[in-house]
């Protein structure tokens, strides 16, 4: 199931067979293995512990605390942080909302400043409604979406050749997709049908373009098309072209406003069949060539002139 993922994400089974292997020797009493030092051993809470209340204080109601240290330490998390410049790592989790769980990764202080990386997820119901003829059409699936994701290099700088995207203060830690990887092991281990996903910015589903796929395929019609347009934009040009409404819309003369909309990994046997399946696809390439676009280079170059390193965003 998450073999043929991998091989889209990186065209090598060898990345597959490091963390799958890793996964598979993973045992459930270590990702849940508690913290004894947070464990009140009294004979009052001794003979008053709700068991049921246990997934309250664990990440999607499974992972403990130490046994999220305990994978980030077998996965190499912490090892490509220290590459990095970072050893000590404080590992957080939050739980109290019921419905989204967050991690966070911090550099030897747990404040903003010192935020390497955040994940916030949960697990969320979608349906599937193409506008062909599917089997699954109005089906739900249980899914781990992702609401939110930080990854940065705090004492990293923007250069040339790693300017600025839409969104940052500071540039990635290069390792995007080891995140992605982590995730789709969850799902794997939850018995979750895929990972949903809502690309805040072009850059965003550019990505990670080849492993999902927008529920609406009119919207992957949409980014393949705006993907063969521009191919040749440098990925921050393309990306801030569209935030700063450079990029016109060529059906309705208008700039392109970048859509909200979901996008999926399909892991569950059914899903992967459709939108890895050939009605998907001929559907998509159908209507490719019904958008078109054009790049306002004068409006580009004023927005880029006016911006200051960590102001983009108000350059329109």
């Amino acid at each position: 199931m998450i073999l043929s993922v991998q091989v889209l994400i990186r065209g090598t089974v060898k990345v597959y067979n490091k963390y799958w292997h890793i996964a598979k020797r993973l045992q459930t009493e270590q990702l849940q293995k508690p913290d004894i030092s947070q464990i009140d051993f009294s004979e009052k809470n001794l003979f008053h512990l709700d068991i049921g209340k246990r997934g309250s204080t664990f990440f999607l109601g499974f992972y403990s605390k130490e046994g999220l240290k305990i994978a980030f330490e077998k996965y190499g998390v912490y090892k490509k942080l220290e590459k990095k410049g970072f050893k000590e790592i404080i590992t957080d989790i939050d739980t109290s909302d019921p419905y989204k769980h967050k991690i966070a990764l911090y550099y030897k202080e747990k404040n903003k400043k010192n935020l390497l990386v955040e994940l916030v997820v949960r697990k969320q119901y979608f349906s599937v409604h193409m506008p062909f003829d599917c089997h699954i059409n109005n089906k739900s699936f249980l899914a781990l979406a992702i609401d939110w994701l930080l990854i940065q290099n705090i004492t990293g700088s923007f250069t040339e050749k790693r300017p600025r995207l839409p969104g940052q203060h500071y540039p990635g830690l290069g390792f995007s997709h080891l995140v992605l990887d982590l995730l789709l092991i969850t799902c794997w281990r939850l018995n979750l049908a895929g990972v949903l996903n809502v690309p805040e910015h072009y850059h965003n589903a550019y990505i990670y373009s080849k492993a999902f796929y927008y529920l609406d395929p009119n919207l992957q019609a949409m980014y393949l098309s705006l993907k063969k347009c521009f191919k040749n934009f440098p990925l921050d040009k393309i990306s801030w072209g569209i935030d700063w409404g450079c990029v016109i819309d060529l059906n309705c003369n208008k700039p392109f406003q970048w859509p909200i909309a979901k996008q999926v990994v399909p892991l569950e046997k059914e899903l992967k069949g459709v939108f890895q399946g050939l009605s998907y696809r001929r559907y998509v390439k159908q209507h490719i060539k019904e958008y078109k676009y054009e790049f306002d280079e004068a409006k580009y170059l004023q927005c880029k002139n006016k911006m200051s390193e960590f102001n983009m965003e108000k350059c329109i």
